[in-house]
């Protein structure tokens, strides 16, 4: 399990190029290794990776790279490369005439697309040495230009990657300032993603259970001199396998105090349930004002304490001359769908409706 957590199996993906020199020999392979080493140790002496750091980084040989690699190594290195929160691409010249490393930059596209999230300021660039345009678009800034990356490599003469005379002793300052820059950047890019991948886990979990069949905790809001058309549709969403809150319909209140209280445990019971269904009855002004004061305040309020999805929909119990267009579009507009409870069966709309927000929940960007 990588740090980013899930969909993810590893934090990073280091896509580099053995520099094949005809010969079966990487010249570029030990400066590569030595460089994942160091930056995954780097990496690590933050408290919060120390254990929990996940870097892919494929050692093995590459026969013939850049012309046919084993095929038989093709889908496990995929979906290595798919699972990876980060892309760390070792720059070079070498690596921009890769088949194998344009295979491995698919992939990880690939991957992120598959997961529907965005790839931009995931992907950094490790300049190991000069390298002659063009880079690959997904390299490249809005204008085309290449990203800046972060420099490995000597700015004068020979432009070797720095630490490269070193090897194969420890590198030398210039490398560990380097390093350790792109260590912070690469730490803050992880948190950010795995802030995202929370919220994307969450969102995944609130989805799976609106599109159960049955279970949720739908809350129902009513009004008292309405009693009777609410509790008889709270049985049946209870009959139909629903948990309805609260217990009653809403009381009449008056006074200011009483009525911030009602406002406050209203709140608190729909940050903790699953949808809401606003009562619609022969009373359209009572409809409007439960639209804008419950459909539209608390369940924002209920939403930003609990991140919860909380779809809001109007049951219509009546229909004209409350189910107007202009009622209709308000409601919509307010993000609350109309659903028809004026004929039976009206529960599988209910359910319907639930799997929908589900699904468009999960397809959102």
């Amino acid at each position: 399990m990588a740090y980013v957590g899930s969909p993810f199996e590893h934090d990073l993906f280091i896509s580099y190029s053995h520099g094949d020199d005809g010969k079966g020999r990487g010249i570029l392979r030990p400066w590569s290794q030595a460089f994942a080493r160091e930056l995954e140790n780097e990496l690590r002496f933050d408290f919060r990776l120390t254990r929990s750091l996940n870097v892919f980084f494929d050692a093995g040989e590459r026969p013939g790279e850049g012309i046919d690699p084993m095929d038989g190594l093709h889908p496990q290195l995929q979906a290595h490369a798919g699972s990876s929160g980060l892309l760390v691409v070792l720059m070079s010249p070498h690596y921009l005439a890769s088949r194998w490393c344009e295979r491995e930059r698919s992939w990880w596209l690939d991957g992120q697309h598959a997961l529907g999230l965005p790839t931009q300021e995931r992907i950094a660039i490790v300049r190991m040495a000069p390298t002659e345009p063009p880079w690959p678009a997904e390299f490249c800034d809005a204008q085309g230009e290449p990203l800046v990356g972060f420099q490995f490599h000597e700015r004068v003469g020979t432009c070797r990657p720095l630490g490269w005379t070193e090897l194969p002793d420890a590198f030398g300052k210039d490398f560990r300032a380097a390093l350790v820059e792109l260590a912070g950047h690469l730490a803050l890019k992880l948190d950010a993603l795995k802030v995202r991948t929370s919220a994307l886990q969450r969102i995944q979990d609130e989805a799976r259970r609106l599109q159960a069949h049955g279970g949720q905790a739908i809350y129902l809001h009513g009004r008292d001199d309405n009693r009777t058309t609410w509790e008889r549709t709270a049985l049946a969403l209870s009959d139909e396998g629903f948990a309805v809150f609260p217990g009653e319909p809403d009381p009449p209140v008056s006074e200011p105090e009483a009525r911030l209280k009602l406002n406050e445990q209203r709140v608190d019971t729909l940050g903790n349930c699953d949808a809401l269904l606003l009562l619609g009855t022969a009373d359209g002004r009572a409809l409007d004002l439960d639209l804008m004061e419950v459909g539209r305040h608390n369940r924002q309020s209920a939403r930003a304490r609990s991140h919860r999805l909380l779809p809001c929909g109007v049951l219509d119990t009546v229909g004209p001359p409350v189910a107007t267009e202009i009622r209709k579009r308000a409601a919509r507009n307010l993000q609350a769908d109309w659903l028809d409870g004026t004929t039976e069966p009206w529960l599988p709309r209910v359910h319907q409706w639930l799997t929908d927000k589900g699904t468009a929940a999960v397809q959102a960007p």
